[in-house]
């Protein structure tokens, strides 16, 4: 017959349990509490025999995972001033077959309840329904100890359990060809102006705006090196944030994280399309770019000033290079920088990335 420990503590409302699986905490009245403990949170409510007992969370079952569909393209979503909307689908149809362990884990991670706010917000409620009943100063001061402890395990177990791991063995060759992937993104990250395109339109008004034949809806970024959250590695990867996506350039693939969870695309999957730009600039203008001309706000048919429109202002017209992100999976992305000579770069970008695969996990 094996032997145990279970010991409890009460505090009002608040009872901690010590038992040989961990440290847990429940707190309520006889008959309906709420728990949270090693084995995850639950809801405990019921008298005279009769009880409910429903599992809130549990850390160590491994959910089932229902495969959405795949969509070939992704959907158009209009927007004002007739504009398409430049979005990728769902981070979680992008699936990598190669990677199905690795985006299980990142997923469970990601969508994981952190213990720690729960306990802060429970000791929170109890301490301060100690005060406004009345109770001794003890009983405060015991449930502020219990709360400390309480979070500080909370915290414990959410990096325990709420960590994924990744590192690289990056040797010779390997490390030769992660270097070649990360030096475009380098100068990327250098360039004074990097945009998200949010949204494209066609221009129905060429001549009330400087003669453009489309319309750009852009938001200024910065690329930079870092990691997913929740997600120990001991390398930082290219980030680039688009709109509510943001990409993730590892050694071996490309993750896509948004609010719906994470998707990774193979390099050998991955379509990158790097040209120059012409664009007319009414911001602004970058230090490292290039003008090639200029226009007027308003254009006549010959491409000069419409005489009609008092205040008509000359405008430059500049040299942007634009890298587009794709893939059959719905990938769908497209940035433009201040300098248009990166476009070579990003050009060759296919040629090095897939020969990285070989890093090591």
């Amino acid at each position: 017959m094996g032997f145990y420990i279970r010991k409890g503590f009460n505090f009002g409302p608040l009872r901690l349990n010590l038992s040989r699986s961990g440290l847990g905490a429940s707190f309520g009245v006889k008959g309906a509490r709420i728990g949270v403990g090693p084995r995850g949170s639950y809801i405990h409510m019921g008298r005279g025999g009769l009880y409910y007992r429903q599992t809130l969370s549990s850390p160590s079952l491994r959910p089932r995972i229902r495969q959405a569909p795949v969509p070939t393209s992704s959907p158009e979503i209009p927007t004002s001033d007739n504009l398409r909307e430049i979005a990728s689908s769902a981070a979680v149809t992008m699936a990598d077959s190669s990677a199905t362990d690795l985006l299980f884990e990142l997923n469970r991670v990601k969508k994981r309840t952190e213990m720690f706010r729960i306990a802060l917000v429970i000791g929170t409620i109890v301490i301060f329904w100690l005060g406004l009943a009345g109770s001794g100063w003890w009983w405060v001061m015991l449930a502020l100890i219990a709360t400390i402890v309480l979070a500080l395990y909370a915290r414990h177990f959410d990096v325990l359990k709420g960590t994924a791991i990744l590192n690289y063995a990056l040797d010779g060759e390997a490390a030769e060809e992660f270097a070649k992937l990360q030096s475009p993104f380098r100068q990327l990250a250098g360039c004074e102006v990097v945009w998200n395109i949010d949204a494209t339109g066609r221009n129905t008004d060429a001549k009330r705006n400087a003669g453009a034949t489309t319309n750009l809806q852009r938001t200024e970024i910065r690329p930079i090196f870092s990691r997913p959250p929740k997600v120990q590695c001991n390398l930082e990867v290219p980030t680039l944030k688009a709109g509510r996506t943001t990409l993730y350039f590892f050694p071996d693939r490309l993750l896509v994280y948004d609010s719906a969870g994470v998707g990774a695309v193979a390099y050998s999957d991955l379509k990158v399309d790097a040209q120059e730009s012409s664009f007319v600039e009414s911001g602004r203008l970058p230090k490292d770019s290039r003008q090639v001309g200029t226009t007027w706000q308003y254009v006549n048919k010959t491409g000069g000033p419409d005489r009609r429109f008092n205040n008509n202002r000359q405008l430059p017209i500049m040299r942007y290079g634009v890298v587009a992100f794709s893939s059959n999976s719905g990938l769908n992305t497209l940035f433009m920088c201040s300098r248009s000579d990166l476009a070579v770069l990003f050009n060759g970008f296919v040629q090095v990335a897939p020969k990285a695969r070989h890093a090591q996990v």
